[in-house]
């Protein structure tokens, strides 16, 4: 049966735990990867590559443009088989979008226009006809704009950060519904997966700002003598 044809590979990968509590993954990329190519399907393993190509920051080139990361997810979109695996792909490809355009109008930009790619969905028009509305005319469907909105405003870029991939992780959760054994299960993992190595690396970056900071302050605060950063 196609909903149990993953259970001893879903049995040997550890559970994921909270995403927020999380300080390190709980399996390594390699070891996962590992994983995935001895047990997965070659169309299944197929699905999983094409879904991670626009959805994992890390396999993203730095130096894509939108017009570029556009072309490819539509390609990928238009070839993904599995429902659960595309409508994933779509959810998070509209968020990314909203948030693209919350920071270009926070930097002064003016609406995209109409003949601009720049980003993906429902939503590309009724965000242009929307624009000085503070979120878009979306806040009832998107309820975690306005916080986001307030956290971008505000500076608080680790707590926006955090925010998207809290938001990011109930979508993921919210698809996993019934899925235990099958590959969507195993897709789903593996996305948030991603989730919870990116804020680990995350957190981990910004405590060691953090550290810097609080070390550059308490020498700024030092004798002249003990400070480094004097120029003697």
């Amino acid at each position: 049966m196609a909903e149990l044809e993953y259970v001893q590979l879903m049995a040997s990968l550890p559970a994921l735990g909270p995403l927020l509590g999380a300080k390190s993954v709980p399996i390594s990329a390699l070891r996962l990867r590992k994983r995935l190519d001895d047990m997965l399907e070659g169309g299944h393993r197929d699905e999983l590559d094409a879904a991670e190509s626009i959805l994992a920051w890390q396999k993203i080139p730095l130096g894509m443009s939108d017009d570029e990361f556009l072309a490819r997810a539509g390609h990928v979109l238009s070839r993904l088989k599995n429902p659960t695996l595309r409508k994933l792909a779509q959810a998070r490809l509209e968020m990314r979008t909203l948030i693209a355009a919350l920071r270009r109008r926070e930097s002064g930009q003016d609406a995209p226009a109409p003949n601009m790619a720049w980003g993906y969905g429902r939503n590309l028009k009724r965000i242009r006809n929307n624009w000085r509305d503070p979120s878009f005319g979306l806040a009832q469907a998107h309820t975690w704009l306005v916080p986001f909105r307030e956290k971008l405003a505000g500076g608080d870029m680790t707590g926006s950060e955090r925010l998207v991939l809290e938001v990011s992780w109930r979508q993921a959760d919210h698809l996993v519904g019934f899925h235990t054994f099958d590959f969507e299960a195993v897709a789903l993992y593996v996305a948030r997966w991603h989730l919870l190595d990116r804020w680990s690396r995350y957190d981990a970056e910004g405590a060691a700002a953090r550290f810097g900071k609080l070390l550059a302050d308490s020498l700024d605060a030092a004798p002249a003598e003990l400070n480094f950063n004097s120029g003697a």
